[in-house]
């Protein structure tokens, strides 16, 4: 095997592994919950006391985009905290096109990314972040915030990869330099 395919190998696996990593999404669909409410904790997410709500009654064009629950926030600009860092890959949205939506998301107390816009429809789209840092902090912004609802969002948890992953990384990146420095001694013993 020459130094070529080997940084080639070892360069496939360590994607690999990350891809791996990263498809390990939390999805928070809100089907567990029946009836309609208020969400103050939930999932590992801290929303806003009382600007959340959730409710599992059809009413077109606010479909959700998993079985029957969704969120919406009627007083204002919606936000929700996680309890640590996360990965924040996006929601999906229904209701009215002039309702547009947008993500602006924060890291201790600092903005650090807008995401684009999207005009909802009676069709739930997913809008996604569009950011890959770490944030611990979402406000949904909208110029009409009572004419969309959200469901399935998504993040991952911390960014990172577990222990287990580094570790399979590492051992493949030590393998693959003890591969070169045998290939080095033969070459120069040569």
């Amino acid at each position: 095997m020459n130094l070529k395919q080997i940084a080639m190998s070892a360069a496939a696996a360590s994607a690999m592994i990350f891809a791996a990593a990263g498809a390990n999404a939390t999805v928070v669909t809100f089907d567990d919950l029946v009836g309609s409410g208020t969400l103050t904790t939930y999932a590992g997410i801290n929303w806003a006391p009382g600007q959340w709500q959730y409710y599992d009654s059809s009413q077109p064009p606010y479909n959700p985009s998993s079985n029957y629950e969704r969120v919406y926030d009627f007083t204002s600009n919606g936000e929700f905290d996680f309890s640590g860092p996360v990965v924040f890959n996006g929601a999906s949205f229904s209701g009215y096109p002039d309702a547009t939506v947008q993500f602006q998301l924060s890291l201790g107390g600092s903005v650090v990314w807008t995401s684009g816009m999207l005009s909802p429809n009676g069709t739930p789209m997913f809008l996604a972040s569009g950011y890959s840092g770490l944030v611990d902090k979402v406000e949904v912004l909208s110029p009409r915030p009572d004419f969309f609802v959200m469901d399935d969002v998504t993040y991952n948890a911390g960014g990172v990869p577990e222990p287990a992953t580094w570790a399979l990384m590492l051992g493949g990146f030590g393998l693959a330099g003890v591969t070169l420095r045998r290939r080095r001694v033969a070459v120069a013993a040569a």
